[in-house]
């Protein structure tokens, strides 16, 4: 079964991402991690973690990204051309995200996300609630959700912590993509499942049959926590809409020596031991690790 990294993002500073930008979001994991990722980089990442595929995306946030010691350094922008030049790289490794700003023009914003999936084999769109200040529930952006259904894709939220201090967490609170659920029954929607909502997001996804729980916070974290919400989501007969994600296997908590790879997922078995509680089967983790997502994205076997 193919093995499917669901979140991992492109981008080179300081081309596309300033240098400030980079330092916020790493600061709470010690620093660093300013790396130049590329299409090279991300196949690198999969081979060190035996995952067969990834689905990258770029971003454009230029409206909203500001900071008052570089008031003129606000690009932070990956085009989505940018990520179907490093997916025709590797095209049997990548798979392309769409990435756009809704609010800035909603029109120009449809006829972009159609051309990345029909000219460009996009295979879902990104939605930035928090970075780019809107609710996903916003009505102003019906329109690109019917769009996802017309072309079969599914929108992938942000919800939850960021460290980026211009991002809003009042609009990443996944609970509004609630009334997404019950307007647009046929939208695919995957949240990007974090802090402080990690709850509301299994229960939210074990109510919609259409809801997906993109695990990549996990990454950063142990087996204990992992298995406690694959767990969850078993006892919600919902394992079947969980998806791996690792974020570029980079923010590590101080403190931690280990990033995220796919080990962290098969330690989870040791975790139910331990515990005495009920291991996953074989076919439940290649789901998570793949399956899942591959049904999702149309990726095959």
């Amino acid at each position: 079964m193919v093995s499917v990294d669901c979140h991992l993002h492109l981008g080179v500073v300081p081309d596309h991402i300033p240098e400030w930008w980079l330092t916020e979001m790493y600061r709470p994991y010690g620093g660093g991690a300013l790396a130049n990722y590329d299409g090279q980089w991300i196949v690198d990442l999969l081979d060190r973690s035996g995952v067969d595929v990834g689905l990258v995306q770029g971003g454009d946030m230029r409206r909203t990204t500001y900071h008052p010691d570089h008031p003129a350094d606000h690009d932070v922008y990956v085009p989505n051309d940018y990520t179907a030049h490093q997916v025709a790289l590797f095209p049997d490794r990548l798979k392309g995200v769409a990435c756009i700003d809704p609010i800035r023009d909603v029109g120009a914003a449809l006829e972009e996300l159609d051309r990345c999936v029909n000219e460009l084999d996009f295979r879902a769109l990104k939605l930035l609630g928090s970075y780019l200040h809107f609710s996903p529930n916003d009505r102003r952006l019906d329109p690109i959700y019917e769009k996802c259904i017309e072309l079969g894709i599914p929108a992938h939220f942000f919800t939850g912590w960021t460290p980026i201090i211009m991002a809003k967490l009042e609009n990443a609170d996944p609970v509004q993509l609630d009334e997404l659920g019950r307007r647009f029954r046929d939208l695919k929607v995957i949240i990007s499942m974090a802090d402080p909502w990690i709850d509301q997001c299994i229960l939210l996804v074990a109510k919609h049959p259409n809801f997906h729980g993109d695990m990549y916070h996990f990454a950063e974290l142990g087996p204990e926590p992992l298995f406690e919400t694959l767990d969850r989501f078993r006892s919600l007969s919902a394992l079947d809409r969980v998806l791996y994600g690792s974020n570029n296997s980079d923010k590590v908590r101080v403190g931690r020596e280990e990033a995220t790879v796919p080990d962290v997922y098969r330690s989870v078995n040791r975790v139910a031991r331990e515990r005495g509680a009920e291991p996953f089967t074989d076919e439940e983790m290649a789901a998570i690790l793949g399956g899942n997502a591959a049904r999702l994205y149309g990726l095959g076997d």
